[in-house]
């Protein structure tokens, strides 16, 4: 919504080549044993049929909301450029307004709107150039381990992972997960909004914790 045309394609391609990666974590997840991946971010068997099923309904964008004259309940990528484009009041009372809360943080590239189906792109998702040069990263980009502390190495930026967040794939993978996450998250009283850019403080979590960090998830399938 509100795209254009020529995002709305990009948006698309993104995530037609997010499909693959998906599809071959939820492979991962339903192995008979854990492979390390797995075991870094989520750590407990116990927890493989929730994130196959995190997983298995980002990938077809299945309804977790009320149909509308919009959509079918599923995730809606949302351009805001103006206010009034996506506003309201969230569940315990606050009012928003997505375009207002990019401005007022001039580097955010993206947010998810509780309690809807909202995937917003903020203006910074595409004067970044994130989107248009740093669609999806190579392979030689994946996160590599130091084995002898058993810590993620760290990138330039003094962080293991942050990195990774330049790429425009990622950003929409969060925040689909985050869609999905959300319910769970108020039902268990876990802040909706908890973020962890660094993936060794990802892989500190507990395997509770894990489960509704949507950060487990995108560096899962990274």
């Amino acid at each position: 919504m509100s795209c254009g045309n020529d995002n709305g394609r990009l948006i698309g391609k993104m995530l037609e080549r997010l499909q693959p990666f998906l599809l071959k974590a939820i492979e991962d997840v339903e192995s008979p044993t854990m492979s390390p991946a797995y075991r870094a971010f989520f750590k407990d068997a116990e927890n493989t049929a929730y994130v196959s099923n995190i997983l298995a309904n980002i990938t077809a964008g299945t309804p977790i909301h009320p149909p509308t004259s919009v959509n079918d309940g599923g995730p809606v990528i949302v351009c805001v450029n103006s206010t009034g484009v996506i506003a309201g009041t969230y569940p315990w009372g606050k009012k928003y307004d997505a375009y207002t809360d990019c401005i007022n943080n001039p580097r955010m590239s993206s947010q998810s709107v509780s309690g809807s189906p909202y995937v917003v792109l903020c203006p910074f998702f595409w004067n970044s150039g994130y989107a248009t040069r740093r669609t999806f990263p190579p392979e030689k980009e994946c996160l590599s381990v130091d084995t002898r502390r058993n810590r993620f190495r760290s990138d330039f930026t003094g962080l293991a992972g942050p990195l990774m967040t330049h790429y425009a794939v990622w950003t929409l993978l969060e925040m689909m997960a985050h869609i999905y996450l959300i319910p769970e998250q108020l039902k268990r009283g876990v802040a909706p909004g908890d973020k962890f850019e660094d993936a060794n403080d990802v892989f500190a979590l507990s395997s509770e914790k894990a489960l509704m960090s949507a950060n487990s998830y995108v560096y899962y399938v990274a």
